[in-house]
């Protein structure tokens, strides 16, 4: 194995999303009992699948692609589910117009060939007295080159 972007897309990415969406919680990884009421953070990566770029003998260069969750979670006693859905989804959309905005983290990692947001997924509760809780996922889809 000739290693893995992971941790580096995951801390380019957080990089972008903290300097273009402001106002909002956004953390490498689930704050836990620190989180705000509205919180962006980096998520499990799955199907990291590294396929050679060429059948040669000696040392080959491989492929990667992987999807790279990130999360958005709203809570609010001032809103109904309906409104704190939509405020995720605004949320949801920003990061993957971060995503769009720069497919390659402006070249901070060697090797990444792009990012691109592939799906979104959504569960909303109601939570009681803490109000409406809804947590949405944007799946993104990294591939690049190892050496």
């Amino acid at each position: 194995m000739a290693g893995t972007t992971m941790y580096e897309v995951k801390a380019a990415l957080l990089t972008k999303m903290q300097a273009d969406i402001s106002d909002v919680q956004i953390t490498y990884a689930d704050s836990g009992g620190a989180m705000r009421r509205e919180s962006i953070f980096m998520g499990d990566i799955t199907s990291n699948e590294q396929t050679p770029q060429a059948f040669a003998s000696g040392r080959r260069r491989l492929y990667e692609d992987y999807t790279l969750d990130v999360h958005v979670a709203v809570q609010s006693k001032a809103a109904g589910l309906q409104e704190a859905e939509e405020r995720a989804v605004a949320l949801a959309t920003a990061v993957e117009n971060v995503c769009n905005d720069y497919p390659t983290l402006s070249g901070a990692v060697t090797g990444l060939m792009f990012i691109e947001p592939t799906g979104i997924s959504m569960s909303s509760s109601e939570a009681g007295a803490d109000g409406p809780r809804v947590f949405t996922t944007v799946h993104i889809r990294v591939k690049g080159k190892l050496a």
